[in-house]
């Protein structure tokens, strides 16, 4: 029997330098999804944006701390 590959699975945060290009901080989850919209950012990202709690997120490296530890 033939071993097939597991496809390797992007990090959680892939995508979301790209994403939110251009965005000037601090920003709220949703100013952050909008932005990434603008951007044209994948449904993956979109999702992972949407799933942010409020407040604001004062720098990219905040977003991605918490999409990363939850």
């Amino acid at each position: 029997m033939e071993a097939r590959a597991k496809p390797l699975l992007a990090p959680p945060t892939s995508g979301l330098r790209e994403a939110l290009q251009g965005a000037v901080f601090p920003l709220s989850a949703q100013q952050l999804t909008r932005v990434a919209q603008e951007n044209g950012a994948p449904a993956a990202v979109l999702t992972l944006l949407g799933g942010l709690p409020g407040g604001e997120f004062r720098s990219l490296e905040a977003v991605e701390s918490h999409v990363s530890h939850g």
